[in-house]
């Protein structure tokens, strides 16, 4: 996943940009308070887990070839144990960075709203991605696939302690929260648009999709994806709906024929 998570920055797909001409009232502004704290929380918690996890591999479970049982699931989520699916597994990859990619759809509003769109966007995935990763190490699930008995388990899960990740689902948690910031500012850009629909029912088609396949695959259990959803669709309201709050304080950077022009505003 953290794999994932690196490439989508390098990442972009043709998205079609067909919307009407967003309102001329400033929507969204950026706010060096705002955004210090946003991106601040964002990478200390981002940096803190690498370090927990990857350098001092804290609270890793050492996979033991034993006997895992359904029995020792909870009854919500013992009806949907799946074993491992390589297949799934790997189309939910694909899924997730098509997700990803959607507030490409955002290109479509003025030029002087890209970078505020992007410092947005960048917060909401940032503090979404640490706030999963974050709740990996403390929980420490076991996944599924450990309790249906499957024979070909992903080797680099159980090399790197990923097979004891499962709660709550990053894939879903990612996925709902690129839906949810497309949605609510697309929506608020253009109020009037006939692809407000469109763009919604997709990027949240998307974000379903990969939550199904993450459960089909045997990675995750109901509730991982279901909580991953509550989380990335809150942080990816929050975080675009806390720069509405304070449209007068904005700092922007707009292009002109000359280049870039940095201003921030009081």
């Amino acid at each position: 996943m953290k794999k994932i998570f690196c490439i989508f920055f390098l990442i972009l797909l043709a998205f079609p940009l067909f919307a009407e001409e967003p309102e001329s009232k400033k929507i969204f502004a950026l706010d060096p308070l705002t955004d210090g704290i946003l991106l601040g929380t964002g990478v200390l918690l981002t940096g803190g887990e690498l370090l927990l996890d990857d350098v001092m591999e804290l609270n890793r479970r050492k996979y033991e070839e034993k006997s895992y049982s359904k029995s020792d699931v909870n009854a919500f989520d013992r009806k949907l144990v799946r074993p491992y699916s390589k297949i799934h597994d790997g189309a939910s990859d694909f899924l997730i960075m098509a997700s990803l990619v959607t507030p490409v759809a955002l290109l479509s509003t003025d030029k002087n709203e890209w970078f505020a769109n992007g410092v947005m966007y960048l917060e909401t995935i940032l503090i979404a991605n640490s706030l999963k990763e974050t709740l990996k190490l403390a929980v420490n699930r076991p996944r599924p696939y450990i309790y249906s008995g499957s024979e070909n388990l992903p080797e680099s899960d159980l090399n790197d302690g990923g097979w004891a990740k499962s709660f709550p689902s990053g894939h879903t948690t990612l996925a709902f929260a690129s839906a949810t910031f497309l949605t609510y500012t697309f929506c608020r850009y253009f109020r009037n648009s006939p692809w407000r629909i469109p763009v919604s029912i997709g990027s949240y088609a998307l974000a379903t999709g990969v939550a199904v396949l993450r459960v089909s695959s045997g990675s995750h259990f109901l509730s991982d994806v279901l909580v991953g959803a509550a989380i990335g669709s809150a942080v990816g309201f929050l975080v675009p709906f806390f720069h509405t709050l304070n449209t007068k304080n904005d700092m922007s950077v707009a292009v002109t024929g000359n280049g870039l022009s940095f201003t921030v505003k009081f």
